[in-house]
């Protein structure tokens, strides 16, 4: 494990990261109601799973989704590569 440290001083960029955990969390469905134990009893609301509670989660969780997308862009320029590499010596074969 790597532990980065980003150091963000722009205010709006910092209302960006805001505005954007705020629709991330927007685009979310809804959370449902928890049935009542008895009439008498309120209704609970769950928090529904995915909500960001803060600015600093949110970075954490664009930095997680970012490096998942680089490690499968690698592996898929690696594939990419060998089977380029396998064509051209098949060619090379055929001649």
């Amino acid at each position: 494990m790597t532990d980065f440290i980003v150091t963000i001083t722009d205010e709006e960029q910092l209302a960006g990261i805001t505005w954007a955990r705020e629709q991330h969390n927007g685009a979310l469905p809804p959370s449902s109601p928890s049935a009542p134990l008895s009439d008498d009893d309120e209704v609970v609301v769950e928090s529904t799973d995915g909500v960001i509670q803060t600015d600093e989660e949110y970075v954490q969780w664009v930095m997680e989704k970012a490096a998942i997308s680089y490690a499968e862009q690698k592996e898929q320029a690696t594939w990419r590569q060998v089977y380029e590499e396998s064509q051209a010596a098949a060619r090379r074969g055929r001649r």
